[in-house]
């Protein structure tokens, strides 16, 4: 469930050099920058939701697939990529504001699908608590969500994640963002248009701060969330779900975390990936995401 290989890997590189690879940070846009594909249909919009050190950039083979069936977005949260400086705090409840800032920008007046991926899916589970009646369902990939508290060894993973994010947010302090970038841009498999935009998301320092400034609050945000009531039964939720060693003891715990939102849900699909790793779903195995949020736009034309 996380970047820790790629850390190590700065960790070391940390130790060999501190010069800046002089490459520009992003430029600054007045709003959150925002990716739409698709025309407005009967079906809900589709928001997407990145994980830790993810931009709009991770979503963009779905962006495309799933703009097939209608309207769907992603975004740079604050202070990541194209979009400006954050203002308020990374706790999931300021994430989960700026994401209800964002859609009145966009007017977005009916309900729209979720999809959040790893710490994304504790940052739309945050917001259907806070604001249910803004939500037609949930899509959780490979989700970090207020269940992992009932998990002692999730806790201590997440814990473990936090300090490797410490080291990354360093890496870029010292002049290694362009070298932290394309490790993180590597380990995620991603290559061409989204390669690039993910290498340039991160060379930013300032960036790099933020993503470890969200990290590090993840696990007060699993309370908060939790605090809230976590995702409302009533919404109609789907996991996806997968990994490589899945029976690992860890993986067994994150997996019975993972499905758990859904079980609660009154409507429910949950979907196990075969030997998929963290960020498979947003590429390689990506049809799966798809065909979670075309089962959600089915239920939201009443279909079953």
């Amino acid at each position: 469930m996380t970047f820790r290989l790629v850390f190590m890997l700065l960790a070391a590189g940390l130790l060999a050099a501190c010069a800046s690879n002089g490459r520009p940070a992003p430029a600054r846009s007045p709003a959150l920058f925002v990716d739409c594909r698709g025309a407005p249909s009967a079906s809900p919009t589709v928001i997407l939701e990145s994980g830790a050190f993810g931009s709009a950039a991770d979503w963009d083979l779905l962006l495309d697939d799933l703009a097939k069936g209608g309207r769907v977005c992603a975004y740079d949260r604050a202070g990541i990529g194209r979009s400006p400086p954050r203002t308020g705090g990374p706790g999931v409840a300021a994430i989960a504001l700026e994401l209800k800032d964002l859609l009145d920008s966009l007017g977005e007046s009916r309900p729209v699908i979720l999809v959040g991926h790893s710490n994304g899916a504790l940052y739309i589970e945050t917001f259907a608590a806070m604001w249910p009646d803004r939500v037609a369902g949930l899509v959780y990939v490979n989700g970090v969500n207020s269940d992992a508290l009932d998990h002692p060894d999730l806790v201590r993973d997440l814990t473990v994640e936090r300090r490797w994010a410490i080291v990354a947010a360093l890496g870029g302090d010292v002049g290694l963002s362009g070298q932290v970038s394309d490790m993180l841009t590597g380990v995620s498999g991603f290559s061409g248009r989204a390669a690039d935009r993910k290498r340039q998301d991160l060379s930013d320092p300032d960036a790099l701060r933020v993503a470890r400034d969200e990290d590090v609050a993840v696990i007060d945000g699993l309370k908060v969330a939790r605090g809230l009531g976590g995702s409302p039964r009533a919404i109609p939720t789907a996991v996806i779900a997968g990994s490589t060693d899945p029976d690992a003891s860890l993986s067994k715990s994150w997996k019975v975390a993972e499905d758990a939102p859904a079980l609660r849900a009154r409507q429910r699909l949950i979907i196990d990936v075969p030997n998929a790793t963290h960020t498979s779903p947003l590429g390689r195995d990506r049809g799966y995401v798809a065909t979670a949020v075309d089962w959600l736009r089915g239920t939201s034309r009443g279909l079953p």
